[in-house]
């Protein structure tokens, strides 16, 4: 497997793997107060029935859009044919690169093609003079979660409306 900067040839490859997962888990927040505090706290539930996630997308023009304003757009290839990708954006006011997207076709899940990707984006920002990396998901998106764990990730933040 290869890792290299996306070319304008690669995006149609791009838009056509599969983003969706499954999940039988998702998180729980719960507001806590007390005292002269108040704090949240993040629970593992489980789910009734697995579950299959699709990530709510817009067109693919939308997204091929979205894409040209990365400022990190790199592909994992095996015998030619794009197998992942992972896009990011460098935020120098916050010293930040965030991490906007990250697919890994299914076929291809659970072998490392994910790892390199995000090894490579790492190694990019560490060129870029930045105090964090920043990769958002979903709270149904246990799959990702554990793989940013996985990789010395820790929660910084939540967003209510995610």
């Amino acid at each position: 497997m290869r890792v290299r900067s996306a070319r304008s040839d690669d995006l149609k490859d791009c838009l056509a793997l599969d983003d969706a997962y499954e999940t039988e888990v998702a998180w729980q927040v719960e507001e806590l107060h007390g005292g002269d505090g108040w704090g949240m706290r993040f629970r593992e539930v489980r789910l009734p029935r697995k579950q299959v996630v699709k990530p709510p997308f817009f067109t693919p023009e939308d997204r091929l859009r979205a894409w040209q304003r990365r400022d990190g757009f790199w592909v994992a290839t095996e015998r030619g044919h794009v197998c992942g990708y992972l896009a990011v954006l460098l935020e120098l006011d916050h010293q930040q690169v965030r991490v906007t997207d990250l697919v890994v076709d299914p076929t291809h899940r659970r072998q490392g093609v994910g790892s390199q990707l995000l090894q490579y984006a790492i190694a990019w920002s560490l060129r870029q003079d930045v105090e964090q990396v920043i990769l958002e998901c979903s709270l149904k998106a246990s799959p990702a979660i554990a793989f940013v764990k996985k990789h010395g990730f820790a929660i910084c933040g939540f967003q209510d409306a995610y």
